[in-house]
This record gives structure tokens, sequence and C-alpha cells, in this order.
């Protein structure tokens, strides 16, 4: 049975009975600390709740790193709110639990530890998928084995904390919804976590004992948490409300009810942390909702997610590519058919240089159908153009577009988080003939927000060009292109009492602009996080006209050129899209240097000198990576060099507007830091130690030379001496049978004679032989 659909413990009175005698007597002092929150980073060693466990034989270190994001023999989490399936945690948190479910109070105290534990390591990520993989297994294996409880008692503090499992599970779709995009759904997120947490009351109630400590904690736990939850949801919907021109009477008292769960004496201080964030930010919306309000009336949005390629060229992957557009092929690409391969780029004609004999800026570009994104229950959210662009100087990058009307601030702000990494999970679609279609990952886990779709579509497309390239990744970001906006009283008021915006300084009066001016924040804290102002970010002056505003931050770039005309605001968007896709070209050239500093580094360390082959291979590589370097090095300084150049664009103005614009994004320190690491790898002295190398193996071969000669003198003047020797014996060999033939010896003694002189020949010739060789 799944988590969401498993039927709350029924509320039992419990009538008068004896104390429970199960667990330590100084039980509830043990629990309180874990709901505190401050003990939650040394629960996994020092709490005396994971003492208890340890001596009931619980793998504590295997409960504590079950949630953690970056832990486990299968690496990082991935960015998942929902858990992937075959998670090892969940049969082990199952084992762990099947293990001591006998045990009086053992399940619960069990259950209390990994809630702690998944608490704390929710405020570390937002990855939720692997935390909710323990806490699931947890409460499907209690319903298996609660029967093995050793009385009443145990079993109803067991099913207590599975609810209080499911209650946190809840929390993390909450915390979900705050990143969806939607306060609606958000709002219904909070009220179904309210709703659990009625059930976690019920369940702690009927606990039969009256003293258990369980009971006693989660007996207030669960009150408050269902005021937190239900403030929470009654902040949403009034604020969404607010914002749409509904009945704005309702965000006053939706305050109040944030405050007062603030103040609740059994809140911890990060939950009241967050009421205190909601609070503040409504707080600011409520005081300005008398005030002009903006409006874009008109405006597009560009999602840039640039990328480069670390082991194929910029023109080795713009000529792959512009193969398939000659042959007019259209492959097949995440589950649809592309749309074309455009063997040129669609762009405006200020990208045509002056300077005829400078590199020119193009590529290559692969045509995708519509992407649509609806929220989980089937709300439609918007209609995206999609394409991925591979151009000449190795910016290559994925790039989303739409169009919108009448956006207010809140929706606006929701539109520029969607480039987010982080965004809640939402449908992702292809756009089809016939309706809409889903994204075929290929094996991967299929796309959940659009930075999941963009990742696939540069895997998929980079393999066009060459199968199995590895890609290095930049930083995404968003380009806002406003056309049209006006300001009126409140939000949300009727076009027809709304006055156009002429000016900048009009636009930024206006309560809303800051939204423009705001980065693409890293998951979303608060319901309407835009309303407090923030650092302001760089805001380039005398663009065009002395009314327009271009602000340019982190990840986000605004083009407000209200007073010029719709091409030529497209045309300088064009100009803030190329500054952003450079990212992905730093990327990927700080992934090459990297891997020639690892390289190298290889190379050079380890060596064995003594083995010649391996030093001339060692030799060749090492050549070959230099020559790489110098083919690197020329190929990076002329892309540079390109972008900087006054006559890199067809107008001197346009040009301007290209060096503000690559001012703001740090361009300059960006090359640098690049040109510098160049430059130092290319002055870096491995010609020397090369020669080193061969200076020390030449030395060992000459030392092995003068060996081996020597070795070959003493051979040949012990077989010269030992043939002196045998030429010694055969002399006396002579003599004994001259003897024998004149009679002077007889057959037995000339035998006998001969034997003694040919052994007494072998001993001193060996003899001679050995003594030669070891002089």
């Amino acid at each position: 049975m799944s988590e969401s659909s498993r039927p709350a413990a029924a509320p039992v009175a419990p009538g008068p009975r004896e104390p429970h005698v199960h667990g330590p007597s100084s039980l509830g002092d043990t629990l309180r600390p874990l709901f505190q929150t401050e003990a939650w980073q040394g629960a996994d060693g020092t709490a005396e709740v994971a003492q208890h466990l340890r001596e009931l034989g619980v793998d504590v270190a295997t409960i504590w790193a079950a949630s953690r994001w970056n832990m486990g023999d299968d690496g990082e989490a991935p960015n998942r709110r929902h858990p992937v399936p075959g998670d090892p945690r969940g049969p082990r948190t199952a084992a762990e639990l099947t293990a001591v479910a006998h045990r009086p109070r053992a399940a619960a105290l069990l259950g209390v530890y990994l809630w702690s534990q998944a608490s704390d390591a929710l405020q570390y990520t937002f990855r939720h998928g692997r935390i909710i993989v323990p806490l699931r297994a947890f409460v499907d294996t209690w319903t298996d084995v609660r029967d093995q409880a050793p009385d009443d008692v145990c079993r109803a503090e067991g099913d207590a904390v599975a609810v209080l499992l499911r209650t946190l599970v809840t929390q993390m779709h909450t915390s979900a919804a705050r990143s969806a995009g939607s306060l609606p759904r958000l709002a219904e997120a909070a009220s179904r976590a309210a709703d659990r947490c009625v059930e976690l009351l019920a369940a702690a109630r009927a606990i039969p004992d009256p003293a258990s400590p369980f009971r006693r904690l989660l007996v207030p736990q669960a009150a408050t948490r269902i005021r937190y939850f239900r403030a929470l949801a009654r902040a949403a919907r009034a604020a969404d409300d607010a914002m749409a021109g509904g009945t704005p009477d309702h965000l006053g008292p939706a305050l109040e009810a944030l405050r007062a769960a603030e103040t609740d004496p059994h809140l911890n201080y990060i939950l009241a942390s967050e009421l205190r964030s909601y609070r503040m930010h409504l707080t600011e919306l409520h005081r300005n909702l008398g005030n002009r309000w903006l409006t874009l009336d008109r405006l597009k949005n560009i999602y840039i997610y640039p990328f480069g390629l670390r082991d194929v060229s910029p023109a080795a992957a713009v000529a792959a590519l512009r193969a398939l557009a000659d042959r007019d092929e259209r492959p097949h690409l995440l589950g649809v058919r592309a749309h074309a391969v455009r063997g040129s780029l669609k762009m405006d004609d200020v990208w045509s240089s002056v300077d005829r004999a400078a590199r020119p800026y193009g590529g290559v570009s692969v045509s995708m159908p519509n992407v649509r994104l609806e929220q989980p229950d089937g709300t439609f959210i918007e209609e995206l153009t999609c394409d991925v662009r591979f151009t000449e100087f190795g910016n290559h990058y994925v790039r989303f577009r739409y169009s919108a009307r009448d956006r207010s601030p809140q929706e606006v702000r929701d539109a520029r988080f969607r480039l987010s990494n982080l965004h809640a999970d939402i449908r992702v679609l292809w756009v089809g003939p016939d309706g809409p279609l889903e994204v075929d990952p290929g094996g991967a886990l299929p796309p959940e927000r659009l930075f999941d779709l963009a990742d696939l579509l540069q895997r998929a497309t980079t393999d066009l060009v060459r199968e199995g390239t590895e890609i290095a990744q930049g930083r995404a970001h968003v380009v806002t292109s406003v056309y049209e906006a006006s300001t009126g009283q409140g939000p949300a008021a009727p076009a027809a009492e709304r006055t156009p915006v002429r000016m900048s300084d009009e636009m930024l009066a206006a309560f809303g602009s800051q939204v423009l001016l705001q980065p693409v924040s890293y998951g979303t804290a608060t319901p309407a996080d835009w309303t407090l102002r923030q650092r302001n970010p760089v805001l380039l002056e005398g663009v065009r006209h002395l009314g327009d505003l271009v602000a340019v931050a982190t990840n986000a770039t605004t083009v407000a050129l209200v007073g010029t005309a719709h091409f030529k605001i497209s045309q300088y968007g064009s100009l803030a899209e190329f500054v952003a896709s450079l990212n992905g070209l730093f990327s990927a050239w700080n992934a090459t240097l990297a891997d020639h500093l690892r390289i190298v580094a290889t190379l050079l360390a380890d060596h064995d000198v003594n083995n010649g082959t391996d030093l001339a291979a060692r030799k060749e590589r090492l050549t070959r990576e230099q020559l790489r370097l110098h083919e690197f090095a020329s190929e990076v300084r002329t892309t540079l060099t390109t972008i900087a150049s006054p006559t890199f664009l067809a107008s001197a103005l346009e040009s301007r507007m290209l060096t503000q614009l690559l001012h703001a994004s740090r361009f300059e320190q960006q090359a640098a830091l690049v040109t510098e690491r160049l430059r130092e790898l290319l002055q870096e002295p491995i010609a020397a130690r090369l020669a080193a190398l061969e200076r020390l193996h030449g030395d060992r071969q000459r030392e092995e030379e003068a060996a081996r000669e020597r070795s070959r003198r003493r051979l040949m003047d012990g077989t010269l001496s030992a043939i002196t020797v045998f030429a010694g014996v055969y002399a006396l060999i002579g003599t004994v049978q001259v003897a024998l033939d004149a009679g002077l010896l007889g057959a037995a003694e000339a035998v006998v004679a001969t034997a003694l002189v040919t052994v007494s020949a072998l001993v001193t010739g060996w003899a001679v032989f050995r003594w030669s060789r070891r002089r």
C-alpha cells in the first residue's frame, strides 16, 4: 500500500492503566531534543537515542546515511522529488525495522530517529526522492510487522510514529510546491500536509498509555504542525487571490495567522524561521496593494542552456551537422523527429562583420517540435519553441523561447524561475501533430523540468556530431525582453485603467519591477519571494535612449527598451543571448585545460627509467599533447580576439552595446583566467623535464653497457686462460704417450697418469676461468 493511500489509525481514548514499563526511564528526556532541531546534527553518534538503538543491534550509521543526498555506493542522488526505483536504502531500512519490531518500543524509537535524520537531511537538499525512500520503507514494513510488537502500547506508538514519517513526506511535497510556480499548488499541498498532521494528532492520542513519552511529545507537535500548514495554505490562497485582482481583505487575516503560528511554544526554530520569511514577504505585498503595480503587456523569455564540447572542435561539430542539413536529414531525438537541421543560424545581419578578413560568427541549428509544460494535474503552463544551436565559436546552447501578454510580476517571476534545475516537478511534453507526446529519455530518467529536457537535448544532439562526445555544461541564463509595459492602481488593474510605461524610471517606480532586476534563485523558500527588493544588478546606462533599461544579473538579463521598435529590441536581445551562451564555451575551455593538466601529470609521474620503450612512448604522447595544447591555444586566442574586436559586428553602436554586456557578464575576467592558465601551461618546462628523464635514462644505459663490456672481457680472459691450461694438459698427455711407447710406463700406469692429468687439467681450468670472471 502506498504512503498516500494508507488509512490513518483510528483514535482510541485511553483508559486508566498502569504506567508502561518498557524502555529507559528517561526516554521522554531522550526524545525531546530530537524535536528541538539543534540535536539533529549530533544525533548520529552522540544522542542517547542513537545509543539505545545501538544497544538493540540497529546499524545506526546505515539509518543516518540513508537520507543523505551525497552518501552511498550509488553516488549523488538525482535531482528528483520522487524516489528512483531500485534504491537500496528502502530494503536496508526495512531489514533494520524487521529485526527489532519484537523488541519493546524499538520500532517507535527507530522511527523517531529516522524522522530526525530525514528532517536534518531536508535542510541540505531539494533532492527529496532519496529522503522519501527510507521513510516509505519504514511505513510499508511497519504494516507487515506491527503484530510482532510486544503489546498494544508499543503497537500504538509504532502506528503514531509511522504517521509522523508520512507527515514528513507531505512536508517535502509542500516544500517542492513552493518551487512549482503556482500558488494554488502550494496551497493545496499545504492543506494536504495539515490533514496528515490531523491524522498524526489522532494516532498520538490513540496511544493507550497516558504517560507514553511518544504520546506526550507527538500530541503537541501534531497540533503545532497543523497550525503551521494551515497558516501557510491560507496565506498562499490569500496572496494568489489578492494578486489576481480578487479580494485583498483576506491577506491581512492570513498574515495574522502566520504571526500566531510563528509564536507557538512547541515550534522549533527552523519552522519558525520559515513562517517569519513567509510573513515578511507577504507583509510587503500587503503594504503595496494600494500602490501602482507593473504589468508586462508584451514580453519574451529566452531560456539558454549553454554547453561546449571537450574533445571535438567547433568547426568539426558544425561541419558534421551541416552535412545532415545538406542531405536534408531530420534525425529522431528523444522520441520525436526533428523539424529540420538548418545549415545556418537565423540571426540579424548586425552579425556580419565589417572586417572581411575577420572570423565570421555563424553555425547550425537543430529545430525541434514545440515543448508543452503542464502542472502534474494537467494544468497548462506554457508552450515554447525549441532548438539546439552549434556555433563555429564553440558557444553551443539549447534555446527555448516563448512570448506572452499581460503578465503580472508574480507570473513573470514564475516564468523566469522555470530556468532553474530546482524547479518542482512538472510535465514536460513534445507538441506533436496529434497532441502532446511523452519525451523518450532513451534509458535516462524522464525530464521533470525544462532543465532536464535541455540536458537530454545537449547529449542527444552531441551524439549526432560524434557518439560519446563529452560535454561541459555552462550556467543556464534567461533573457527577458520587454516590448510593452504599463502601470495601474493595485494588482491586476484593467487594461483601460493602466498607463503605458515610456521611461525606465516609471517602470522602476512601480511595484513589481523588482522581478526584472533579480537573478533566478536557487530554489524557492517562500511564496512571493520577489516582493522584498534585493541588491541591484548591473544596470547599463545609455544603451540607446535615456529611458532604456538593461539589467544584467548572475543568470538573468532584462532588456526593456520601451521606446524602441520591436526589431531593434530583438536585435539587442540577440546580443544578450550571445553573451549568455559564452558560459558554455568557457566551461569547455576550462575542462580541456584540466584534462591536459591531468594527462601531463600522469605521463610525468610514476615513470620507469629502466624501461626505454615506456619512456619513448611517454615522450611521444607528451609531444602530441603539447602540439594539441598549442592548437587549442591558437583557437582560444583567435576566438577571444574576434569577440573583443571593435569590428566584430557591422554596427559601431551595437558593438559598443556588446562591449557593455560583455563587461557586465565579467567576460574579461573569465578570458583573463583562461589566458593565464594557457600561458602557464605553455611555459611549463615539460621539455626540460623530458630532457632530465632522457639524461637519467642515458646514464643508466651507459652504466649498463659498461657493465656488459666488463663481463665480456672477463669471459674472454677466462676462456683464454682455460685454453692455455688445456694446451699444457695436451702436452703432458703427449709425454705420457712417449713414455708408454718407450716402455718406461706400463699400460695401466699410462691410463692412470692420463686420468690424473685430465682431472687436474679440468679442475685447474675451471678454477682459472672462475678467477678470471671475478676479476
